[in-house]
């Protein structure tokens, strides 16, 4: 009897319904080389087809075609048929890459090493990471899978890449698995016939383990090899079967249809890998991750762009002893001709930094002008401009026409718009039109600190002091354990709306001690917490509204950190390091 086929469209709702109703046998996924064509890394075949032709260069003296020449004889690799070539992956690597194992090991990582996952491995890293489906087994040595967790869905899988590692291989994970039972690209992969003719004994262990729960999905794995094809020829029958795609253009060898027939499982022709996890993103509604995936790239290149301009900062402050200045002066050195370079490279970026570097107003904002000369659709380097016209100038007419000239060069731009918004509620006193643009700005970036930070002593200001605490919360909840201005301000507004309503107050507090004492890069402009203070320090215990305007000060200007040691309660403040969790209130 031969292996029994279904449709495409019929795997798919076969998924689902097992999925839903079977969650105690999940799916785990088999992935060879086929998988891998859409990201980039070429097929088991065409690295065959080029290995036969750097061999025919190499040796063939006669000049006939690579047809004629490439024969079972002269490749020495007995039933070798040019025409199933292929088929012989692993005899005709190891004929091109014999006498030097190094050189095939070399090969591999330049041909892998531009490679990035493909829109299917997106869906994969989501169902891996979201549903019971976490393992994949893969004869690849590419590291396509790990990298599309961390990409797509900043999960951290267990990669098995070596024999050794299989003991911490267990049924139930809590976090994805990536078997590569061929080993990992940098661990001596195994690619030479008597390497892979096989499986190692771990690895056996291992798969039965994980085939004893799980069904598996087969997907661009051709069974090329005597490893893996070996271990399913040779296992009792898995429960579940097992589903093995093909490309449906493509003939199924005989020795597949074999181990599909004896399993009881079904061959599914397929488009590609990439469309059928199209397929199955949409059977299990999955998220389209563009947006996540921008809000992520502008945050982490803003992280980067704000290390690099407060650890230029730092520098430039003068070392408390000869020793340490001597110490931080080849720094600065490094910093200056990065500086350069990147003035070099034309960035909008670079005249940022100009601006933030020269401290008189006049020379500064000539420095804006002149980089928005040079680039005027700059929404970041606008919206620059807008805050120091604000903030030094207090040409409001000015800064409004920059913030809004920057929304209209980036109109889905989160910070964009709670800058205006900032502008509408500090500078015009329109408070329903800053309301609005900043709820704006959380709809294109619920997670942005400083939009959360804003709208919060807003709220604050206009005494809605309930619904002001709560996003002060999904802000202090969003911040990481380096201390940062984001920091202070998040950990005063919060102590003052706890104080406000009569709430002990002390976890903002003691985080407000431990950053204000390690210190952090004030804002280069004129910020105050002037209309925040006004509304809420009157509703704050008499005793300690003195208090609430020296912190203020504190966190404005580093000069009056000292002055707080003058009051009585702050004395009494414990630090609380910012890697210790916020109380249960908090979540």
């Amino acid at each position: 009897m031969a292996a029994r086929k279904i449709t495409n469209e019929g795997f798919v709702d076969e998924f689902l319904t097992r999925h839903e109703q079977m969650s105690d046998r999940p799916f785990c996924w088999v992935l060879g080389s086929g998988a891998s064509v859409q990201s980039g890394i070429p097929t088991g075949s065409v690295l065959v087809e080029q290995w036969l032709k750097e061999l025919h260069r190499l040796e063939d003296f006669s000049r006939s075609t690579i047809e004629q020449w490439a024969t079972a004889d002269v490749l020495e690799i007995p039933g070798f048929e040019y025409a199933r070539a292929a088929n012989f992956y692993p005899w005709v690597y190891h004929r091109r890459f014999r006498d030097y194992k190094e050189q095939g090991y070399a090969f591999l990582e330049k041909a892998m090493e531009k490679a990035e996952p493909s829109f299917g491995y997106s869906v994969l890293a989501q169902i891996m990471t979201h549903t019971q489906h976490k393992t994949a087994i893969t004869t690849n040595f590419d590291n396509l899978i790990a990298d599309a967790l961390s990409i797509y869905t900043k999960t951290f899988p267990l990669v098995c890449g070596h024999e050794s590692l299989t003991g911490y291989i267990r049924a139930n994970l809590r976090r994805p698995l990536v078997a590569k039972i061929h080993r990992d690209l940098l661990l001596a992969p195994l690619s030479n016939p008597d390497e892979i003719a096989k499986l190692p004994g771990e690895w056996a262990a291992a798969l039965k383990k994980i085939l004893d729960r799980f069904t598996p999905i087969v997907i661009g794995y051709g069974g090329n090899d005597g490893s893996l094809m070996g271990f399913l020829r040779d296992l009792e029958p898995i429960e579940g079967g097992i589903f093995w795609c093909y490309r449906g253009e493509g003939e199924v060898e005989p020795n597949v249809q074999d181990i599909v027939e004896k399993h009881k499982g079904r061959l599914v022709p397929i488009l590609g890998f990439d469309e059928l996890m199209l397929q199955l993103q949409e059977k299990l509604e999955l998220p389209i991750l563009l947006p996540q995936l921008q809000s992520t790239h502008d945050a982490r290149v803003a992280n980067y762009r704000k290390q690099f301009e407060t650890l230029n900062a730092s520098l430039e402050k003068l070392s408390e002893t000869p020793l340490a200045e001597e110490v931080r002066e080849p720094v600065r050195k490094a910093a200056a001709a990065a500086f350069e370079r990147l003035t070099t490279e034309k960035d909008w970026w670079a005249w940022q930094l100009k601006a933030y570097a020269e401290p008189d107003p006049d020379m500064k904002e000539e420095i804006f002008r002149r980089g928005l000369e040079e680039f005027p659709k700059s929404a970041q380097l606008t919206g620059e401009f807008a805050i120091f016209m604000m903030d030094v100038r207090r040409d409001y007419d000015e800064a409004e026409r920059l913030y809004r000239r920057a929304l209209e060069l980036d109109p889905i731009n989160a910070v964009a718009t709670g800058n205006l918004a900032f502008f509408m509620w500090e500078a015009r006193k329109n408070y329903d039109q800053a309301e609005r643009l900043f709820r704006e700005a959380l709809q294109l970036s619920p997670n942005n600190v400083a939009v959360l930070e804003n709208f919060a002593e807003f709220l604050g200001s206009r005494n809605r002091i309930v619904e002001g605490r709560s996003v002060a919360l999904r802000a202090a909840l969003l911040l990481d354990n380096i201390p940062t201005r984001n920091h202070a301000y998040v950990a005063f507004i919060c102590w003052l709306f706890d104080r406000a309503l009569g709430m002990d107050g002390s976890a903002a507090l003691g985080r407000l001690r431990t950053v204000l004492e390690t210190g952090f890069e004030r804002s280069p402009y004129a910020v105050t917490f002037d209309q925040s203070l006004q509304t809420l320090v009157p509703q704050i215990p008499e005793e300690e509204r003195a208090l609430a305007q020296k912190l203020a000060d504190a966190i404005l200007d580093e000069t009056k950190v000292g002055v707080l040691e003058s009051e009585p309660l702050w004395k009494k403040v414990k630090p609380i390091p910012l890697t210790t969790p916020w109380p249960n209130d908090f979540n």
